[in-house]
């Protein structure tokens, strides 16, 4: 068996090598690597076997604080309780609450300083009459990075509901 030689680590960035830039590669650097000038960027590192080309992704742009779903469920339930507590329900103003509840957990979330996160905040008011209310989301997101915290809020007159959605940006 022929031992896997590593080829080359360029930057994703310069687009789809060609099997003789790669061997091209492999005669300038040999056995060497080097991230000299490309630190930061994801790089695809190429292994040659048999003459068959290996292509093994980096990516360096892990998350060093994840997002904390517990933290932020006590921000939305903080903000929920600060802005709808003693309120009765106004139709008219409902729009101007829900607006503010939205940019005050997006604020609150924004101070954690969680780097390379897109914050999206979703809120809903509604007046209590005895009816029922379903919220659904479906997500498409990176399970190891990405999260969410949600929490309600009622009293005798009205009712609230915020998300927070964390998505990791690579």
């Amino acid at each position: 068996m022929t031992p896997k030689l590593h080829v080359a680590m360029l930057p994703m960035e310069t687009g789809v090598h060609t099997k003789e830039h790669i061997k091209h590669h492999l005669c300038k650097n040999s056995k060497r690597c080097s991230k000299r000038g490309c630190e930061g960027l994801s790089h695809t590192h190429y292994f040659l076997v048999n003459d068959e080309i290996t292509v093994v992704r980096d990516l360096t742009y892990a998350p060093k604080q994840y997002f904390l779903p517990g933290k932020a469920k006590d921000i939305i339930r903080a903000t929920l309780r600060e802005r709808l507590s003693g309120i009765i329900y106004d139709g008219e103003a409902a729009s101007g609450w829900v607006r503010d509840i939205v940019d005050t957990i997006k604020n609150r979330l924004k101070e954690m300083e969680y780097e390379r996160y897109k914050i999206v905040v979703q809120a809903t008011i509604g007046e209590k009459r005895g009816q029922g209310f379903n919220m659904a989301c479906r997500c498409f997101w990176d399970p190891n990075t990405d999260d969410y915290a949600e929490e309600t809020f009622t009293n005798e007159d009205i009712f609230g509901v915020a998300v927070a959605f964390a998505v990791y940006q690579y």
